[in-house]
């Protein structure tokens, strides 16, 4: 264990510095911006789920009094207006055909709400309707309709182009990912037992509380865009492309986003907004409803075959898992969840033998692409439910069989990544303890369950950028790209330079992100701002620091070493303090000037890992469950549920637990609510009465989370990326203690009181 370092200002529960402004209403978000002469936007969309798109006629929408602009199909032909995160298979309006009920076909700016709305009602639109495929299994079918008939331009993220090799072509497979170690035959062969089971996870929407908005301003070549999004300079990079512009004509600008989870990551719907802008040359606001976000951006659905092979005393021997996502309509970001979820799906275990083959398929349902946890939640939600069942089925605890199989610090997941860099019998212990493991419940139905998952943090090249500028009065302006979605990094990245400079938190402000001003990132995602873009961050103050002793020692008469920053002074040696602000001025020769300090954080590449590149840090999660399910019903309560985040540094320890605690609530509803429900194509429930979240009624009567703080992370002071742990072992957990409850397993998420009630039905009364 490293020895934790002194810190004063790092490591406190510091008030979040946006705290006010949210609570109080004067937080700017992007629907707040208004613009002389702007427009009110509006979409058209298919109301079909396949489609030719014959004809498209908007002369009477144009000619309605109000409207400024119609986009359609015949307005984009001089744009690249194809776009997409690894794909360029998605357009900015329908162009050939439309591939899911949602698609947009085409748009409105209008003076108003109203008239636009009433301008799309006098589009004509002529479709030609086509089989569809709704789901993994249609899809992958022999002979299935193609969502799509030709193949797209590969889009370079991060280094990395993704693809499906040819003998997928003709197919509904957009994207393949495999991975192997030993023979996995011969590690069944020596394997006591084999089990297989099949697990599914359902389509689900981020449901942030801002669905998604941008404001476009096209002027003289230059395009400036307001955006609610998790990474301004890759859709920087995107629309400099559609639009035929130099990236320095392109600027983004990112006021306060609410709520994402990796929903307003790459292109959403920027590019609409945008072209309205262009063609009409005026600025447009284009914000969705709940509705319309429901049919932009889903988590994906899964199913997950996992086969085990393990000795007699409960030993993994051998692991086979095929994994399949449906990535909707387009791709999205989906050949890289697919590649994650395969690359995670074999847990927290040692393992001798094991191959994962993993397919990203297209359905005509809405896109899905990232969202928090990124493919490892439907793995895990696969890989601990069966370690329960093969406890059951050996007779084993389902804690010793764990505890027999993790890897150990120090070992490796795959040759060429990072060793895992914490105790995972650590945690899983601490856990244990928490819930009174060894206890058995005191009532009927009730039951507990635990769950361990791991993910790594990396595998694509992050490269992050920070800039820290100390003004002649020794206050600080933080430049960083790390968008602030909720997570508090405008607070914890500045208690970073408050501790770096000894200055107090309060002279510590950060600017809004502006692409044409603010350092590159590269992303806010994976869990990793405290890590990638803390250490760029730190990097920046420790050179502002650098300089800013240089220039006291040439102003005090004395050698930079001699010198320490404390309370905004530097101090020598027995001498009094001068104020930072003091020797800005000595240094300029007056009161003007700043010293600026940059710092850079880069991915390291290696041919060695199984992904480009090894994970920065590794992030788990652990989750102890107690629950009591009513055999009449069904339905469950979660009595307790207990966490477990391995921090490495908590660099603010409240919002390091709002965010784990967050996690674990966020999770409850894909474990026992959330599906998006489609029937014939349509989505059923696209609106916040049909499609249920958790609230605060859910929450567990116990309910707490656990920090393990031992410096094992590689960000500031010993500190490392979480958010996301929380999230994985939820499903698994709250599955294995209604198992351990009531005797019944559910495959199928989520786990509602109407499966429950059929599981407990079927048991009493089994079919014949």
């Amino acid at each position: 264990m490293k020895t934790k370092p002194d810190l004063k200002i790092a490591g406190s529960s510091a008030r979040r510095l946006d705290g006010i402004e949210k609570v109080t209403g004067k937080a700017v978000y992007t629907g707040d911006i208004e613009l002389p002469g702007m427009g009110c936007a509006k979409i058209l969309r298919s109301p079909l789920p396949h489609a030719r798109l014959v004809r498209i006629d908007a002369g009477r929408a144009e000619k309605l009094s109000g409207v400024y602009a119609v986009l359609t199909r015949d307005d984009i032909t001089s744009l690249n207006y194809q776009y997409g995160a690894t794909y360029k298979d998605q357009a900015i309006v329908a162009v050939d055909k439309v591939r899911y009920s949602g698609d947009p076909v085409a748009a409105v700016l209008a003076v108003d709400e109203a008239t636009a709305e009433e301008a799309l009602a006098l589009i004509d639109v002529e479709y030609e309707d086509l089989p569809m495929v709704t789901n993994i299994e249609e899809a992958i079918a022999p002979g299935a309709p193609l969502v799509h008939e030709t193949q797209f331009a590969k889009v370079q993220m991060r280094g990395t182009s993704y693809g499906a090799p040819e003998k997928f072509k003709g197919t509904n497979v957009c994207y393949y990912f495999g991975y192997s170690h030993g023979d996995v035959a011969e590690g069944f062969g020596k394997s006591d037992y084999v089990y297989e089971d099949t697990f599914r996870f359902p389509k689900v929407q981020h449901y942030s509380l801002e669905p998604h908005v941008t404001v476009a301003d096209f002027e003289e070549g230059q395009l400036t865009v307001w955006t609610a999004c998790q990474d301004p300079f890759t859709l920087r990079d995107h629309l400099a492309g559609i639009f035929n512009l130099p990236q320095s004509r392109v600027r983004v600008i990112v006021p306060y986003v609410g709520g994402a989870y990796g929903g307003k990551l790459y292109v959403k719907a920027e590019p609409i907004a945008a072209a309205l802008s262009w063609k009409s040359r005026r600025p447009v606001k284009l914000a969705f409803n709940v509705s319309e976000s429901f049919k932009t951006i889903t988590r994906h659905p899964a199913r997950v075959r996992i086969k085990t092979g393990v000795t007699r005393d409960g030993r993994i021997v051998a692991r086979e898992c095929e994994v399949h996502m449906d990535t909707g309509a387009y791709a999205d970001a989906g050949p890289r969840v697919t590649q994650k979820a395969g690359y995670r799906a074999l847990g927290p275990y040692r393992i001798p033998y094991a191959k994962v083959d993993a397919y990203g398929v297209y359905t005509n349902t809405v896109p899905a692409g990232a969202f928090r946890g990124f493919g490892a939640v439907q793995v895990t939600w696969a890989y601990e439910s069966q370690m329960d069942l093969i406890a059951e089925r050996l007779g084993m605890d389902a804690l010793e069989i764990r505890l027999k199989n993790l890897l150990k610090k120090g070992e490796l997941y795959t040759p060429g990544d990072t060793p895992v860099d914490c105790d995972l019998k650590e945690g899983l212990l601490k856990v244990a303890e928490a819930i009174d493991w060894k206890r058995k419940p005191s009532r009927p139905y009730t039951g507990k369950g635990l769950s361990c998952c791991i993910k790594d943090a990396g595998g694509t090249f992050k490269i992050a950028g920070a800039t820290v500028k100390m003004s002649s009065d020794g206050s600080v302006v933080l430049l960083t790209g790390t968008v602030e979605v909720g997570q508090g990094s405008r607070t914890a990245l500045s208690q970073v330079v408050a501790e770096e400079l000894a200055l107090e938190l309060d002279k510590i402000s950060v600017a809004e992100i502006d692409t044409d001003v603010t350092p590159y990132d590269v992303s806010t995602s994976a869990s990793s701002s405290m890590t990638v873009m803390g250490l760029a961050v730190q990097r920046a103050a420790q050179d502002l620091k650098k300089q800013l002793l240089r220039a006291a020692a040439k102003a005090m008469g004395k050698k930079a070493a001699q010198l320490t920053l404390k309370n905004g002074k530097v101090y020598s040696r027995g001498g009094q303090g001068v104020p930072y602000g003091q020797v800005i001025s000595d240094h300029f020769g007056s009161k003007a000037g700043e010293i600026i300090g940059r710092g850079i954080y880069r991915d390291v590449k290696s041919k060695k890992a199984v992904l480009g590149s090894p994970t920065t840090f590794w992030e788990v999660g652990w989750g102890g469950a107690e629950v009591e399910v009513d055999p009449e019903t069904g339905a469950i309560q979660i009595l307790k549920y207990i966490s477990a985040a391995d921090v490495g540094r908590a660099i603010n320890p409240v919002q390091c637990e709002g965010q784990d605690e967050g996690a674990v609530f966020f999770a409850f509803g894909h474990t026992l609510f959330e599906e998006m429900v489609y029937e014939d194509g349509q989505l059923l429930n696209p609106n916040l009465i049909d499609y249920r979240v958790p609230t605060f009624c859910h929450l567990p009567k116990e309910f707490y989370s656990i920090l393990i703080e031992n410096g094992n992370g590689p960000g500031p002071f010993g500190s490392k990326g979480m958010g996301e742990g929380g999230l994985l072992p939820v499903a698994s957990a709250i599955a294995n203690a209604v198992a351990n409850a009531v005797g019944v397993r559910i495959f199928d998420l989520p786990i509602t009181p109407v499966k429950v009630w059929r599981a407990l039905r079927d048991k009493r009364e089994p079919r014949q």
